[in-house]
């Protein structure tokens, strides 16, 4: 099966050994672009223009389309149990729309973002299925969807 991995930029660096993890059940494994992730990084966060230069958007989303199933890894960040950013949430709403099944490693978070948003609810109704790393049982649901 193929699967794309999604995560926050900041935790890009740990999404390799996922990668190999899931290569060695067999998946193709698809990952966010590195491209230039340091330029990613204004006094503010993500940058918006590096986001439209690189076109990461929507080389992202082409990967989920092709894609059997996504994996994101909702690491902890900022305090935040299980974060979800932004990017992230759109990620899965694209694969939702499309009937792709959504694979959280963590629960999805109960706090608000910094911002001051919570958009449990939405992804809630996205109906992820949360499997931490036990690719076993990934595995388990993929063969249910053939």
């Amino acid at each position: 099966m193929k699967i794309t991995l999604c995560s926050s930029a900041t935790f890009f660096d740990k999404l390799y050994s996922i990668k190999k993890a899931l290569e060695e059940k067999g998946h193709t494994i698809l990952l966010p672009s590195m491209t230039d992730f340091h330029s990613l990084k204004g006094s503010e966060g993500e940058s918006a223009f590096a986001k439209i230069h690189h076109n990461l958007i929507r080389g992202h989303f082409k990967k989920i389309k092709e894609s059997d199933a996504i994996y994101v890894a909702n690491y902890d960040k900022n305090g935040i149990k299980g974060y979800i950013g932004g990017n992230t949430l759109i990620e899965i709403g694209m694969a939702f729309d499309r009937k792709i099944p959504i694979f959280l490693m963590n629960e999805i978070p109960d706090d608000e973002i910094p911002d001051g948003v919570n958009y449990r609810e939405e992804i809630v109704a996205m109906e992820p299925i949360i499997i931490g790393q036990d690719w076993d049982r990934l595995d388990k649901f993929l063969r249910k969807k053939d």
